[in-house]
Order: C-alpha cells, then sequence, then structure tokens
C-alpha cells in the first residue's frame, strides 16, 4: 500500500503526468533524491509504469503463466511407427499457455500485461520481439540471465491427436511468491487476473491468498492440474481439457454424457465454474445449477489441437469483462477454440475478426 506520502505524489502525477521529479520536491516540499526513493517503490508496487511516470491502463488483464518454444511434429502416416522414423513436418513457434492466453487477449482487444520468466537467449529475443508486436505489456516479466527459455516438445497425429509430449520448463520454478510479491498492486489493478497451473504450488496458494481481482485458471497437464485444487482455492472459473478433466474426476469420457458427468464430479472437486472443452465434440460448463453444452461447428478442420485452451481462456476473460451472457461467452469460446483448431499455429492471425460483427 502506498504511504501518504506517495499517495500525494500519484495525486500530482495524475495531474501533471510530464512532471519532473524536481518539481515533485518543490510542490511537496521533500528533497529530490527522497522523490526519487518514492517513485522507485511506487514502480516495484506497480503504481506507476517505470520512466515518464506512466500510470497502469485503467482497464487491463494480467496473465501469470508460462512462456516458452514449441517445438512439434505432426505424423503425416498412420499407423504411427513407435520406436521408428514417422514421415511428417517439424515446425517451431512460440507457445507458453501464459504466452499464448496473453496474446490471444491482446488481439480481441484487451489491454493485457504478461508477467513471466524467459531466458537470455535466441528464444527469449523472439519472445520479447513477439510481445512488443502484439502489444501485449511484460514490464513485469523478468529475464533471467545464464537461463534458457523453457521448451515444450510434442508430437501429433494427423488428426491433432497427442502421441507425446516433453517439456523442459524449470525456469518458471523463479515464479514465486517473493518474484510476484513487488508486483502484486499491479495485478490487483487489473479487472481480472489468469493463471495457469505451469506455476509452482506455492506460488498459486500465495496468489489465491492475495488477489482480490476475479481469478480465471487453465489447467495444463494432468501432472500439474492437481496444483490449482488447494484448501485455499479463489477461482472465478476454471477452464481444463478431457484428458485433465478424466484424470480429475475418474470418468472415462466417451461420449457427452460422460463429458457432462465429468464436469459436474469436476465442479464438485472445484467449487468454481467449470469450462470442460472435449476435441471434437465442444465445450460443456458446469455449475451449482447443472451443465451446459455448446458444439463446434460441422466439418470442423482439425490441424492442431495446441493452444486451443489459450484461446478459450482469454475469450472467456474477454465475455466476463463484458458482462456477456452464458450462451454468449460459450459460444464465443466455441468459435475461437475452433478456429484455432483449424490452423497449424498456437495462436491464430484470424482472432481480432471474430469480433468485427458485435
Amino acid at each position: 500500500m502506498p504511504t501518504e506520502r506517495e499517495k500525494q505524489i500519484l495525486d500530482l502525477i495524475r495531474q501533471n503526468p510530464m512532471i519532473s521529479q524536481k518539481e515533485l520536491a518543490e510542490k511537496l516540499g521533500i528533497t529530490r533524491p527522497g522523490v526519487a526513493s518514492h517513485i522507485s517503490r511506487l514502480i516495484k508496487e506497480g503504481l506507476i509504469l517505470g520512466k515518464g511516470y506512466v500510470l497502469p491502463k485503467k482497464e487491463y488483464v494480467t496473465v501469470i503463466g508460462a512462456v516458452n518454444m514449441d517445438i512439434y511434429g505432426i505424423v503425416s502416416d498412420y499407423p504411427v511407427v513407435l520406436k521408428g522414423s514417422n514421415t511428417g513436418h517439424v515446425t517451431t513457434q512460440l507457445g507458453g499457455l501464459g504466452r499464448n492466453i496473453a496474446a490471444n487477449a491482446a488481439a480481441l482487444g484487451l489491454d493485457t500485461n504478461l508477467i513471466t520468466v524467459f531466458g537470455s537467449d535466441d528464444y527469449g529475443t523472439r519472445f520479447k520481439e513477439d510481445a512488443y508486436r502484439r502489444g501485449i505489456d511484460i514490464s513485469y516479466s523478468k529475464q533471467l540471465p545464464d537461463r534458457k527459455t523453457s521448451v515444450y516438445l510434442y508430437v501429433n497425429q494427423g488428426d491433432g491427436e497427442r502421441i507425446i509430449g516433453v517439456d523442459d520448463m524449470r525456469i518458471n520454478e523463479f515464479i514465486t511468491p517473493r518474484f510476484l510479491e513487488p508486483r502484486l498492486a499491479g495485478i490487483n489493478a487489473s479487472k481480472a487476473a489468469i493463471i495457469d497451473s505451469n506455476l509452482p504450488a506455492e506460488t498459486i496458494r500465495w496468489l489465491y491468498d492475495n488477489v482480490r481481482v476475479p481469478m480465471y485458471a487453465k489447467a495444463v497437464s494432468v501432472t500439474k492440474t492437481p496444483r490449482l485444487l488447494q484448501d485455499n482455492l479463489n477461482l472465478e472459473g476454471l477452464v481444463i481439457n478431457g484428458v485433465e478433466g478424466s484424470f480429475m474426476a475418474s470418468v472415462k469420457i466417451m461420449d457427452i454424457n460422460d463429458g457432462k458427468e465429468c464436469a459436474e464430479k469436476l465442479y464438485d472437486i472445484f467449487k468454481t465454474r467449470i469450462y470442460l472443452y472435449l476435441d471434437q465434440m465442444g465445450m460443456i460448463m458446469a455449475d451449482r445449477d447443472g451443465t451446459l453444452y455448446h458444439g463446434y461447428e460441422p466439418g470442423l478442420h482439425v490441424e492442431n489441437t495446441n493452444g486451443v485452451g489459450a484461446s478459450m481462456t482469454a475469450a472467456l476473460a474477454y465475455a466476463q469483462l463484458r458482462h456477456e451472457s452464458l450462451d454468449d461467452t460459450l459460444d464465443l469460446m466455441i468459435r475461437i477454440g475452433g478456429m484455432t483448431m483449424a490452423t497449424g499455429k498456437s495462436v491464430s492471425d484470424r482472432v481480432g475478426t471474430l469480433l468485427e460483427n458485435e
């Protein structure tokens, strides 16, 4: 929390964002080094954004999660030959659940802050350049010296079905409560916060205790999803896929009815609204009033399922901030998910077109 003196400084900055430290010192009757000390603290607390005394945007979302480089192969032939070579193609592209959510949110027109860590390598440089190009604010992120940006390696079948994935995301262990504490004021100045389960369990617990704005989560992987389930859980909604949902609820999903049963059990477990999305089937929402199903459009082309959940999570935040109805929210989530599946990219270039007729 800012001190009384710092509140006075913020007030003067709001009146004149171009005010100098010398002018602030003269108006407040304190020394210039004293002003500098207060300014430094306000920057650490996220109440102003660095040089120029830029005040945080009035309406923005904060995403806290992972960025990584995706290296993926799509096998052309079927059946897949295990322990042997398979014809296909291999691609590298920026990914990471937090980054993908932020990229989709920015494409939907939301002012978006992304808090993450990344390495001092070529992948880290590519991430920074991409974030600036997309208009994602990474002021609160940190580039760590002598560390590698995380990498996710996976192989899919031609229909988008995942065969295997391997991640090297140890750098995310640096997103600790101590790392986030100076950024808390900025997080709580958001309209909403979005997290993913790549974060360490202790960090998720700290966020549950300290974030005061609506918070949404995207589950990722059966090994990391349990990190979201804590006794102080503080979520407005959880986006989760069929593999993770089936694991957490112990329900085998073969059809829509199985999906509804799974979503209901997930609601009983997490006590928050569940958005369960199933490849080829659609989205099932579950809350205390029951379930609601929205299917994908007929004839949906599937090229790559990576990035679908991230796009849906961004669409959820967008719809909630604009007080859309539940039906309209699910419709937008389904449309953006289908658009993402139809491209080989983790973030579709056409996301912005979803809003052209709204």
